[in-house]
């Protein structure tokens, strides 16, 4: 199970999976926090998998902050995502 923690001030944590089977589900939970135009920076320490849908959704996550003004800081991206993120040529969408 995927889970978004608000811990206010746009700071935010992912835990659980970050995969195609979660994306939609966590999609709809920024929307409906605010958190996809609004978050600060997320913590995914505690992302447990994660596919290139995750990726994915990070990116579009990251637009979407950029796009209202704002920037999304990633903390402790999962081992796999980064080697993803290296192999696809996102890593520079993530990091800055």
């Amino acid at each position: 199970m995927t889970s978004l923690v608000d811990m206010g001030g746009g700071q935010c944590s992912v835990s659980g999976a970050l995969t195609l089977a979660s994306a939609d589900s966590l999609w709809r939970q920024l929307r409906s926090s605010g958190l996809l135009g609004n978050a600060t920076s997320v913590d995914l320490g505690q992302v447990t998998e994660s596919d290139s849908a995750g990726l994915a959704l990070l990116v579009a996550w990251r637009a979407s902050c950029k796009a209202s003004g704002g920037d999304l800081v990633v903390k402790a991206l999962p081992v796999r995502l980064a080697a993803l993120a290296r192999l696809t040529d996102a890593q520079g969408i993530l990091s800055g």
